[in-house]
């Protein structure tokens, strides 16, 4: 579904302010850029087949073994070389979210099922799939809830993707706890924490023998040396980068009750920087092309997440003064 990702600023020529990613948008790269700028005469050797230094360094601030992790090129990797590890599985997908599972799990020939609600999940699934904060919904299912499903449904594989784990403040379950139950894989991306969506680093982690069968499957030299060296940089200044969850909560439920005050516009609930919108009259994919041509603004057409139709539109918070900006000119639209 290389096509229906969200972040496609690279189809429009001046954008100014970009919604359309869930990511946060506020850090200062210039350290980043400028080691990386020291190192460019790596790029004339072959990088480790596996980037197992790099994953070392993240085991260690995962606070898990490197037998427990694998480092991949972005979790999009990570998605298909889970599927791939256990193809022709039966997956239940719990919708609507990110696209990539399904896409991923047929090419892989699983029989895949859409649920909507984990009480749903079918008695002969293999797998589960979920996003925990989710994308488009930025809904959180608590921890206990699902422990307590990896615990009653122990023959059943969880993956649980926790890509957006440092945008909200509800509890989750971290990676130490997970690698300790047999039936449950994270996925994690420093694409996300980090704000470095080029770069390409995502993860894999979980007990020792199942992250060994996804290793199995890894291309060498899947991760590429500047991604490698970035990695290093990321975690040795970790503290540099550190989302500032709180104010992206309030400014989030400010902006939620700005666009619903519009009256035209119905906004779901969630529990960290993204915001699902479904617009009463109109389609989303005009209100798309309006912001962005018209005012360099991008947002997410969230029409093609199954389960949801072409009045969707997903945005993630930014800050006060460009969130204040695209609710004008949403008001603007909507007054047209």
């Amino acid at each position: 579904m290389i096509d229906g990702h969200g972040d496609d600023l690279y189809r429009f020529g001046d954008i100014t302010s970009n919604f359309s990613s869930n990511i946060y948008n506020g850090f200062d790269h210039e350290g980043l850029f400028d080691h990386l700028a020291e190192r460019l005469e790596a790029l004339t050797s072959y990088p480790e087949p596996t980037p197992v230094t790099l994953e070392k360094e993240l085991a260690a601030w995962m606070e898990i073994t490197p037998e427990e992790l694998c480092i991949t090129n972005g979790a999009t990797e990570a998605i298909y070389l889970i599927a791939l590890a256990f193809r022709r599985s039966k997956s239940d997908i719990l919708m609507p979210t990110f696209a990539e599972y399904a896409d991923a799990c047929r090419l892989h020939e699983h029989r895949v099922s859409s649920i909507f609600s984990l009480r749903d999940i079918h008695p002969d699934a293999a797998m589960v799939w979920l996003c925990c904060p989710n994308n488009p919904t930025g809904t959180v299912v608590d921890k206990d809830t699902l422990c307590e499903c990896f615990a009653q449904q122990p023959q059943t594989l969880f993956v649980v993707d926790a890509s957006y784990a440092g945008y909200t403040l509800e509890k989750t379950l971290p990676a130490v706890e997970a690698a300790r139950l047999p039936n449950v894989m994270m996925l994690h991306s420093m694409t996300k924490e980090y704000g470095v969506p080029g770069v390409r680093l995502g993860a894999v982690s979980g007990c020792a023998a199942l992250i060994d069968q996804v290793k199995r499957q890894r291309m060498p030299w899947s991760v590429n040396q500047m991604a490698i060296e970035a990695g290093h940089y990321l975690l040795r200044h970790a503290d540099e980068y550190v989302i500032p969850t709180e104010r992206l909560i309030a400014e989030r439920k400010r902006v939620a009750s700005a666009l619903e005050a519009l009256g035209c516009i119905e906004v779901w609930p969630s529990d960290c920087n993204i915001l699902l919108c479904r617009l009463r009259t109109g389609r989303a994919a005009a209100l798309k092309a309006f912001l962005a041509r018209e005012r360099g603004i991008l947002i997410r057409d969230a029409s093609n997440f199954e389960g949801l139709d072409e009045s969707f539109f997903r945005i993630a918070v930014q800050t006060d003064e460009e969130n204040d900006r695209l609710i004008k000119n949403i008001a603007e639209w909507l007054e047209m």
